[in-house]
């Protein structure tokens, strides 16, 4: 999938070997965010322990600290707090904004983390988790 970027500022790149260190969503992920100017309701297009790449939402100041609420089917609500670190366009034109998370603690990290391996695990079954007697 090809980008654009939007933003004057050119981060360096990143090999596909470290874009993908970490387990992605496979499923519909919710997120609403809030900073100072508001609150927002976006979709994760993908979500790993470290960040999450945002759509269907307007633009966020690069370099902007947000709170991030994640509604992930099947699992609690998950709050983190997380850092603009990119934008761009997809292709078709759908803007993306790409946030890192920021930790607090390693709750936030192991939930993430739970919830992605428990998505992972449902779309390698259909949805069926097999019964262990």
């Amino acid at each position: 999938m090809e980008t654009q970027t939007v933003v004057e500022q050119q981060l360096p790149g990143i090999s596909a070997q470290e874009r993908r260190r970490y387990p992605r969503t496979l499923g519909h992920v919710d997120a609403v965010v809030r900073n100072k100017t508001g609150c927002e309701r976006y979709v994760v297009r993908n979500l790993s322990v470290c960040g999450a790449l945002l759509i269907n939402g307007p633009r966020i100041d690069l370099n902007a600290i947000v709170e991030v609420d994640l509604q992930i089917p099947e699992h609690a609500q998950i709050r983190v707090m997380a850092r603009v670190v990119r934008m761009g366009v997809h292709d078709g034109g759908v803007p993306y904004v790409g946030l890192e998370f920021l930790h607090s603690s390693d709750h936030t990290e192991d939930s993430i983390q739970a919830a992605l391996l428990g998505e992972i695990e449902r779309s390698q079954t259909h949805g069926i988790i097999p019964q262990l007697d």
